[in-house]
């Protein structure tokens, strides 16, 4: 019964509901040009304006613009153009996977989870190459990226087995992730950003290697408020640390702003770096997350 058990729930991503909604989140992208509604950057892509490279199969959705109709007119098959960015471009799903992201309802690394499977599955119907990568005190597990036909069910699985454990060092993970990978594309960083010390660090070192980069900054609800309940343990839940402090209303809301200025600074760190910032809590629907971000204007001008 447990082996049953645990085999269902490594394939969690594929239950009916959960795939309807995933295809429901591609069609919207391939609407919108998968590029542009990830407000990529001239850097890394520029979607079908560079050189012709091979053809592929039309699949329904595609931009006919790019059929070649010569070659429908000699063979009647319908295939597309593809140009050198689209086979260049690497999404990479950086996951915190540190103890904090294990806590909230439900808990903010399975909210990364689903926004990530999401995410990978939309890159991978649009022939890019993903892969995924859990990090805490440095990188931990990883899945190469790839664009293989059973790249979709590694992901899946891969997110499902990831489980929360350590304490996080954004700086020491970013860096051993642009050592192994160093070639630029849209990183996908989800994260806490509990770790004030290496969270600016950490995004400098994507920035220096050329990555474009979408932040996803999950809380879980109420994480970023305290209430004024008087004597109260606080506890690290990292390090195990543990404080006791008597919490007034002016402690909770100094607490409260210096919380924002550390969230506020970060956001505004992304917009000087060209880099998407994205704050949620974990129990927003990740459908819904997703889809504001496909469909929000992020182009210049």
């Amino acid at each position: 019964m447990a082996e049953a058990e645990a085999h269902h729930e490594v394939h969690r991503f594929l239950e009916p509901d959960f795939l309807a909604r995933l295809d429901k989140l591609r069609l919207v992208a391939k609407r919108l040009s998968w590029g542009v509604a990830r407000g990529e950057h001239p850097t890394i892509r520029k979607g079908y304006s560079l050189e012709f490279s091979d053809f592929r199969k039309y699949s329904h959705g595609d931009d006919l613009r790019y059929v070649d109709w010569n070659v429908y007119g000699r063979l009647e098959r319908l295939l597309l153009k593809v140009f050198t960015a689209e086979e260049e471009i690497t999404v990479y799903l950086l996951l915190d996977a540190s103890l904090s992201m294990g806590q909230g309802d439900p808990a903010k690394l399975e909210f990364a989870k689903n926004v990530a499977a999401a995410l990978g599955y939309i890159g991978l119907k649009t022939h890019d190459r993903v892969g995924a990568m859990g990090f805490a005190g440095d990188v931990g597990a990883q899945l190469p990226p790839a664009r293989t036909r059973g790249q979709i069910l590694s992901l899946f699985n891969f997110l499902e087995e990831l489980a929360p454990a350590g304490r996080t060092d954004l700086e020491a993970s970013m860096k051993t992730f642009t050592r192994l990978y160093p070639r630029p594309g849209l990183a996908v960083l989800f994260s806490d950003l509990l770790d004030v010390a290496g969270c600016r660090a950490g995004l400098e070192e994507l920035a220096r290697k050329r990555h474009d980069v979408l932040l996803v900054h999950v809380l879980g609800e109420g994480e970023n408020r305290l209430d004024p309940d008087g004597d109260v343990s606080l506890v690290d839940v990292e390090s195990d640390r543990e404080r006791r402090v008597f919490l007034d209303g002016d402690l909770a809301e100094r607490f409260h702003r210096e919380v924002e200025a550390y969230f506020d600074g970060t956001r505004r760190f992304c917009e000087s770096q060209a880099m998407d910032y994205r704050r949620t809590t974990s129990d927003v629907p990740f459908d819904d997350f997703v889809l504001r971000y496909l469909t929000q204007d992020r182009r210049p001008g």
